[in-house]
């Protein structure tokens, strides 16, 4: 097996044993507890979002301990100057609204991605360039229907349901041919991680750099989303019983619905292991985005000057001062003095 092979299925294998794991335990679990499997559930419940919570501050107090010494904005455009120079507001941002502005641009509509110019070898020989634009468009689409997704989950948690929740249901709606309606947001979900995982399976130059880290959370969340679809489309699970469980967790008084729903307890689960995950691996970037010094920092070096305040304080002699404590030492070494040296004589 060549290296690369070997790559591949090494960590290709494991984040899909490991996803494999995480299907099987609950269901096997589920079957196991018999009537007492919203227990999982309860338990799931409970600790994932504590895991996470925990791990997710310590992470960004860790990250805001971090020292900058250094005003180090990252820069795509002129800088702010001479009045009859254009200024990139966006590009080199001289204030905080700009800033403000960029992040808008750069976070929320992955302004990066879209100008990106990858390098790839082209079929004719040498290296060819051309606009990511594909790979914008995919990520916009994946991160939107996630959010969305996520979004539509508030109806199990709150009642009355808000108005906003319904608006995007009312709205999200592919094709009411079928009862229940398809969601848009959960088809271009699934559409969007199967172009991203084959995106590094297809691509060598992407497949080369892939890791077990960059699989597994593709092939969890391809998990989630299908068991979801499974349960809304095919399974038939009672949307009503979900959202008297979820009430119930919510109101710390366990309802059990019976009987066990395996897809459900495997839903949750995966959820459950996602949140657990999160802040443990590269999903981090969400708020490390916010975060970043050559992102949220203003481009301001010619205008105000920048001290690190973790300098250790030293302390400084100007040159009389030096001469006047280290002038015998030089006059013996034979280096040059300013003041005049004094004979014993004249001192007496």
């Amino acid at each position: 097996m060549r290296p690369a092979d070997r790559h591949l299925s090494l960590h290709l294998g494991f984040a899909l044993g490991a996803v494999g794991v995480a299907c099987a335990v609950p269901a096997l679990c589920a079957a196991l507890l018999g009537g007492h499997w919203p227990l999982l559930v309860v338990a799931m419940a409970a600790v994932a979002p504590a895991l996470f919570l925990v791990a997710f501050v310590r992470k960004v107090a860790r990250w805001m301990r971090a020292p900058v010494p250094f005003r180090i904005p990252l820069t795509v455009g002129q800088q702010r100057g001479l009045t009859w120079i254009r200024h990139s507001r966006t590009g080199s941002p001289h204030s905080w609204f700009d800033v403000l502005l960029r992040m808008f641009l750069d976070v929320l509509l992955f302004r990066p991605l879209f100008r990106a110019t990858p390098t790839a070898p082209s079929t004719g020989g040498g290296l060819a360039h051309g606009m990511g634009r594909s790979l914008w468009l995919i990520a916009a689409a994946f991160h939107g229907s996630l959010a969305v997704v996520a979004l539509r989950h508030l109806r199990f948690f709150l009642e009355p349901v808000p108005r906003f929740v319904a608006v995007l249901e009312r709205f999200d709606v592919a094709s009411e041919a079928v009862l229940p309606a398809v969601r848009v947001t959960s088809v271009l979900l699934l559409l969007a991680l199967a172009f991203l995982l084959g995106r590094r399976l297809l691509l060598p130059r992407v497949r080369y750099i892939s890791l077990a880290a960059d699989y597994f959370p593709l092939l969890l969340l391809l998990a989630i989303a299908t068991t979801g679809l499974v349960m809304r489309h095919f399974a038939r699970t009672d949307v009503a019983a979900v959202k008297q469980l979820t009430a119930s967790l919510a109101g710390f008084a366990l309802v059990s619905p019976s009987p066990a729903d395996t897809w459900l307890v495997v839903h949750i689960f995966l959820v459950g292991v996602l949140l657990v995950y999160f802040p443990l691996g590269k999903l981090m970037h969400m708020p490390g985005a916010l975060m970043s010094p050559t992102l949220i920092m203003a481009n301001t070096n010619r205008v105000q000057r920048h001290i690190n305040l973790r300098n250790p304080q030293v302390q400084v002699l100007h040159y009389a001062e030096y001469e006047a404590t280290f002038r015998e030492r030089m006059v013996e070494a034979g280096l040059p003095v300013e003041s005049p040296v004094e004979s014993p004589v004249e001192n007496k």
